[in-house]
């Protein structure tokens, strides 16, 4: 579970970031008010701990703010404010709890599990089963068939959040939101590494049922357990024999338009590879127009793909490719080419499955309509989606657990003389479930009392009969929680028309600032001028191809940071490799399906803003306390600010030198073992150890080490050669094997090892000290890969 901590002393806020780490919390910190305030509201919090000086705005000041916008977090105020009249105005202000500095760490951890108990029961924290497994929150421990599982800290608290949420689908980007920090940027990968590191512990330790389903395209959720018997009030509050329909993204009006545009072409597309084969049979088909054909037929394959012809999809497909490798077309070539053609008429000819029918996930708003008439409601229903929104209709036979299945964004209720009484009976129990829902109520009459009630509930909207359906989609509008981004900009490059006003229409409902680029000759000009918050690239485009793009985007320090995401129809394991070698964060697989997309977009754009803001945050610290941030207050070397400072500065003077810079990363091998088999006090000291004896490696009047992440080390060579960073790592390992520190949790006499990436160049103003970064953590993962206890070298 996440823990933010406000906290603006900074060792006391790493001193409590690393208890809490040890107790298999991950914790954001933040060391202002402001930005206290900002994550608080954007993350997802299992408990806020909060102190009450702090600079921009004080903690008394920000738990008012969070419970006025009904923030229904865990508020813990931990201060050196200690009085009597200071504990009053804390917990008045919101706050469930007082504690006063200093405190005992073990108190800490106690009251975060009360707080953590008293929520409801899907964050109760007693234990949780599956099957013959259980998961102890207050032992920290995992036992199968009571014989005790060894998982690491992310590992355990994977498994906590799948037993906590059993009917809930994850997708990577929430799961990365809920395991790491903001100021980490794990890949999708690494997500499902570790999900595959789960399993097979699992399976190591007898489990022969699999725990994690993987759902198609959306993400993992908790199998069913094998006796069904996930913890009794879990069960009660969400029944797993309730069959959950699918809510689909039926209407959705611009993409129905982009459908019916691409129906509309399609016979003029066909006719295109229809006049191919015949040039091809009277050997009539020149280079200019067999390039012609190709970028036709992948176009076509695209645009299928999307509109819910996935068999059309991979004939148009085979079409491109028997195009592409054949130069020359044989009786057989030309048979084969005419048998992809007529499948593929017959495919056409078939109704599509659209993607504006695959299951929807929660990105369109639900709107939960409480009402007799039948015509009324469709009404409303056949409206909704040209809104961006979703209906859902119950009445008073609707049992209240399956509503808590699909919690609605908005509650729109109809009273009536005689329906008034039950009506409002089921609105309290829906407000003492969802006290944050807004509610929107279609009166008759206009009743003072029944104004009184609906006020006291918070956010709504009363309405007086007749009314029209324009009217109440903008009274939802003014009531419903936000879910755009502001400010927001997407650039969009494929040259496929198609793609282009399929995903325009899908990103644009958002908030988001669409632009599209067709010709990739025109890719960087529109780049520089319009500064994205995502990119979204096609891999296989005319002159440039979607891997040069990504590359050349992360050669340009500007938009090292910049998050790219590809869309592409080859998802074997090859062409992934390449995407990420390419430098891209993660990919889509064509068929689009539209939820996947918005989420993922939206989800990169919010992570990436929050990381720019703990970035701001951090920069601010440099200025306020330079001398603390200059040393890991642990290992005593050098922080990963002021070694950014350092290399910053290397960087501008060895430009006009044309003298190398060198950087090497390292990181201890299966450190999390290290710490799971010890303990994290051990692992300090380990810590420690390592940092000294790669201190003794460098030259401390020209050199720098810096620890910067848990277990990472960087070292900053300035006028030296790959040749001498080589060396230098050589005298790392031998030191690092000298010490002879014990690692049990491998192998019998198996030892603390590191693993090295190597990069240096000769700087240049074109490129940044970043580039370095970016290519050393690139050589330390091929490194890691290899096995581990080695080094890679990547020249920049």
């Amino acid at each position: 579970m996440k823990i933010l901590l406000v906290e603006d002393d900074l060792s006391i806020g790493e001193f409590l970031s690393t208890t809490l780490t040890a107790y298999r919390y991950t914790v954001d910190l933040a060391t202002d008010g402001q930005l206290g305030l900002e994550l608080a509201i954007q993350g997802e919090y299992a408990v806020i701990v909060l102190d009450v000086m702090l600079p921009k705005l004080d903690g008394l000041s920000i738990c008012r703010k969070l419970r006025e916008q009904r923030c229904q977090t865990p508020i813990l105020m931990l201060t050196a404010k200690d009085s009597d009249e200071d504990v009053v105005v804390g917990l008045d202000m919101g706050a469930d709890d007082y504690v006063t500095k200093p405190c005992e760490p073990s108190q800490l951890i106690a009251r975060i599990r009360a707080l953590l108990r008293r929520q409801t029961t899907a964050m109760s924290s007693s234990i949780l089963t599956w099957g013959k497994l259980c998961l102890d929150p207050n032992l920290i421990q995992v036992t199968y068939q009571q014989q005790l599982i060894n998982l690491s800290p992310r590992e355990y608290s994977l498994l906590e959040l799948f037993l906590r949420y059993p009917q809930r689908i994850f997708s990577r980007s929430a799961i990365i939101d809920h395991l790491w920090s903001i100021d980490e940027s794990p890949t999708d990968a690494a997500v499902t590494n570790l999900i595959k590191d789960l399993r097979r512990k699992l399976k190591t330790a007898g489990m022969m049922e699999e725990l994690i389903e993987t759902v198609y395209r959306l993400g993992y959720r908790l199998k069913v357990a094998p006796n069904g018997d996930i913890q009794e009030k879990q069960d009660q509050a969400e029944p797993k024999d309730e069959k959950q329909t699918d809510l689909k993204l039926e209407g959705l009006g611009l993409i129905q338009e982009v459908a019916q545009d691409f129906q509309a072409s399609l016979a003029e597309r066909i006719d295109v590879l229809e006049k191919a084969v015949r040039s091809l049979q009277i050997d009539n088909f020149d280079s200019a127009q067999r390039e012609y054909v190709i970028d036709e037929a992948h176009r076509l394959a695209g645009g299928l793909g999307t509109f819910g012809y996935a068999k059309g999809s991979e004939l148009a497909r085979a079409i491109e490719h028997l195009l592409r490798e054949k130069s020359e077309f044989g009786k057989q070539e030309l048979n084969q080419f005419l048998q992809l053609l007529a499948q593929l008429q017959q495919e056409i000819d078939q109704p599509p499955v659209s993607m504006i029918s695959q299951p929807q996930t929660g990105i369109m708003p639900l709107i939960l309509v409480i009402d007799d008439d039948h015509l009324f409601c469709e009404s409303l229903r056949q409206a909704a989606p040209m809104r961006g929104l979703q209906i859902e209709i119950a009445d008073k036979s609707t049992p209240l657990h399956q509503i808590a299945n699909n919690p609605p964004s908005v509650v729109l209720v109809s009273f009536d003389r005689n329906s008034m009484a039950a009506r409002l009976t089921l609105l309290e129990k829906l407000k003492v479930h969802f006290p944050a829902i807004p509610v929107l109520i279609l009166a008759e009459e206009d009743s003072l009392d029944t104004r009184i009630t609906v006020a006291r509930w918070g956010n709504g909207r009363y309405l007086l009969k007749p009314t029209t359906t324009d009217e109440i989609f903008e009274a939802i509008a003014k009531i419903l929680p936000s879910t755009t981004i502001a400010n927001a900009k997407v650039m969009i490059v494929d040259d496929d028309p198609v793609q282009l006003k399929a995903l325009t229409a899908l990103l644009q409902p958002w908030g988001v600032q669409v632009t599209c680029v067709r010709n990739p000759q025109q890719f960087w000009q529109v780049l520089i001028s319009t500064e994205p918050d995502v990119l979204l690239l096609d891999l296989e485009m005319p002159t440039f191809n979607g891997f040069e793009l990504c590359r050349v985007v992360r050669q340009d320090s500007r938009y090292v940071d910049l998050p790219i995401i590809v869309v592409t129809a080859h998802t074997d394991a090859s062409s992934i490799g390449q995407v990420f070698a390419a430098g891209a964060d993660e990919f889509i697989a064509k068929p689009i399906v539209g939820p996947e997309l918005v989420t993922r977009v939206l989800s990169r754009i919010e992570r990436t803003r929050m990381q720019q803001q703990l970035l701001r945050c951090q920069q601010q610290q440099l200025q306020v306390y330079p001398k603390e941030t200059k040393i890991d207050l642990l290992t005593q070397v050098a922080s990963r600010h002021y070694l950014a400072e350092f290399l910053e500065q290397q960087w501008q003077r060895l430009i006009h030198k044309r003298s190398w810079l060198c950087l090497i990363i390292c990181d201890i091998d299966h450190f999390q073992a290290y710490n799971d088999h010890y303990s994290y006090q051990t692992g300090n000291t380990c810590l420690q150890q390592v940092a000294q004896a790669i201190c003794q490696c460098i030259d401390p009047s020209c050199d720098l080490v810096a620890r910067s992440g848990a277990d990472e080390f960087m070292i900053g060579l300035p006028d030296k050669s790959l040749d001498g960073a080589l060396q230098v790592v050589e005298r790392i390992q031998q030191a690092i094997a000298n010490l002879q520190i014990p690692h049990p949790s491998l192998t019998r006499n198996s030892h603390i090892t590191l693993s090295f990436g190597i990069t240096g160049a000769i700087p240049t103003p074109e490129k940044s000290y970043r580039n370095l970064i970016a290519t050393a953590n690139q050589a330390l993962s091929t490194a890691k890969a290899r096995g581990c206890n080695t080094y890679c070298l990547y020249s920049l």
